[in-house]
């Protein structure tokens, strides 16, 4: 626990310090042991939290700036699993959730042997993988049946350190299958040619008959993916750089009612309704620059009926030939239906627990105002202690009724860009400042949040005036750290310790309900946004609002 203190001051003040610090100004700025300082730097360098390069005789040290594990990990396509040095599952990647048919919540935090996949690995597997705890790399080939289906894995164990120091392990699973098929189709071919080499006699009749086996195999391959191609439910197309239909598949005509035949030679266009052609168009110019996002859009039908799909390709060139497009169209309509029923059903239950909890909002406001007249009418010391006593839990009770109401709202309607000053000054008006004087210095910034964002800037406010005692002042403002954004809200109160930095996020501590914060950092993750306390006890309280980069403007 001191470590990851200390190791949690110094990672802090390398953030405040982008352009690097030595050793000996973070020994003199945390007061601490020079050799402690270096052991911990280089404990982040090593876990790749920190930076260090030489400047001079001395070792400047900086704040990594990295990816996030997971992002970086959902856009590779081999499979990855990484585990503790227990064997615990810490991340997996979605190309392996695919191809073994799992969930996340089914494999995350569960030890390797007693979760969904302990049956591919056997004690030899174990084995290679507790010797990487020890730095000892391994690759070898298994066979592996998933499914009913046979998978050839080139599996490359290697050893980790995760960020707090802790050793792991990670594997990577690379499907060679297509490739071991090669490879024994092109050793049965090599075999062939060997023996056709040392044939003299029949030499021109075998070469005729191996050039008419290939014919014959290329015709049935031609016939195979023809079939294929014109059985699958997508529906496969080309277009020319003009955007005309040069080939569509027989898939087509159960979504639009039009035969490839009626297709063929028409603009694609002709078949988007008027008010998706600009969105289609720009889906369309993405692709071809090589985007491989899907692309929604709505298909009009032969009966003159809408169809939902999405699309996807590639643009095609040979050379000679003007560029064209080749792409694939998936039917969405019965998605797209469920979709809105789902969100109709949500809207029915918004309404109805907004009838309810009104309904009992107003049975709690009839209750406090009978225990009211209660202790109004009786001397009796003891019952006059119990109906304060229910007249505080009904007053929870109300707070947290109302909460659920705040809460309900979270992510009902999308993200939206935020001018920061308009929205705070906006929620100022819902405080009750008194003689604090508010300040807000973030120019024309805007971010990109839930709707719900006004209520974040309240919260913040709302809690320096209920708990900063001697706040005098509350300050808003902004600095760029690296390419993301940080927003601060900071006031001249009593502060917060240090051990309750993390804790005043929480909805309950002490035995107190507490939702403003918690409910605030809820508020910020819809869109990415992280909000922690910096600020030192005694000299007021300092929060720090995290925007990546994609999700402010303006500054």
């Amino acid at each position: 626990m001191v470590k990851d203190n200390e190791i949690l001051r110094i990672r802090d003040e390398l953030e405040r310090n982008p352009k690097g610090m030595t050793i000996e100004d973070v020994s003199q700025k945390l007061s601490m042991n020079r050799g402690t300082a270096a052991k911990y730097l280089n404990l982040l360098v090593v876990s790749g939290q920190a930076e260090m390069r030489a400047l001079g005789p001395a070792k400047l040290f900086s704040i990594s700036q990295r990816v996030p594990l997971s992002q970086m990990l959902s856009v590779w396509m081999d499979l990855i699993l990484i585990l503790d040095a227990d064997l615990f599952i810490q991340q997996v990647n979605d190309a392996l959730l695919t191809c073994f048919q799992l969930e996340r919540d089914q494999l995350m935090g569960v030890q390797l042997t007693h979760s969904p996949l302990a049956r591919y690995f056997n004690e030899a597997h174990l084995e290679t993988l507790k010797a990487a705890i020890d730095g000892e790399e391994k690759i070898f080939e298994e066979e592996m049946e998933i499914h009913g289906k046979r998978h050839t894995f080139r599996i490359k164990v290697l050893p980790l350190v995760f960020d707090q120091g802790g050793k792991g392990i990670g594997a990577i699973f690379i499907d060679i299958t297509g490739i071991k098929a090669y490879q024994h189709d092109l050793e049965g071919k090599v075999k062939e040619r060997t023996e056709l080499l040392h044939e003299t006699n029949v030499e021109l009749e075998r070469r005729i008959r191996e050039c008419k086996k290939i014919e014959k195999a290329l015709i049935e391959s031609e016939e195979k993916y023809r079939a294929l191609v014109e059985n699958i439910t997508e529906v496969i197309f080309t277009i020319n750089d003009h955007g005309v239909i040069t080939y569509i598949s027989p898939a087509i005509s159960p979504i639009s009612g039009f035969s490839p035949e009626e297709l063929l030679g028409r603009p694609i266009a002709d078949y988007v309704l008027s008010e998706d052609l600009v969105s289609f168009t720009k889906g369309l110019d993405k692709s071809k620059s090589g985007d491989t996002s899907l692309f929604e859009f709505r298909l009009v039908t032969k009966d003159r009926a809408l169809r939902w799909v999405h699309a996807s390709g590639k643009p095609v060139e040979h050379p000679g030939l003007p560029a064209g497009y080749q792409g694939m169209i998936t039917d969405i309509h019965e998605q797209k239906r469920a979709e809105d029923t789902l969100r109709r059903a949500n809207k029915q239950i918004v309404l109805l627990n907004s009838i309810t909890r009104h309904d009992i909002l107003n049975g709690i406001t009839k209750l406090l105002a009978y225990l009211d007249i209660a202790k109004r009418q009786t001397k009796d010391a003891r019952l006059l202690e119990l109906l304060v006593k229910e007249k505080e839990i009904t007053n929870t009770i109300q707070r947290q009724i109302t909460f659920t109401r705040d809460y309900q709202n979270i992510g009902i309607r999308p993200p939206q860009w935020k001018d920061i000053g308009s929205s705070i000054r906006a929620a100022a008006e819902e405080v009750n400042l008194g003689k604090i004087t508010l300040s807000v210095n973030t120019g024309k910034i805007g971010i990109f949040a839930d709707d719900l964002i006004e209520k974040v800037f309240y919260n913040l406010m709302e809690n320096s005036v209920q708990h900063g005692e001697k706040v005098t002042a509350i300050t808003f403002s902004f600095k760029k750290k690296g390419k993301s954004l940080m927003l601060i809200c900071e006031d001249d109160g009593k502060g917060i310790a240090k051990e309750e930095k993390e804790l005043i996020f929480e909805h309950s501590r002490g035995g107190r309900i507490n939702y403003g914060l918690f409910f605030s950092r809820e508020v910020l993750a819809i869109t990415g946004l992280t909000i922690k306390e910096t600020g030192a006890a005694g000299s007021g309280a300092r929060f720090e609002i995290t925007v990546p980069e994609e999700m402010y403007r303006g500054a």
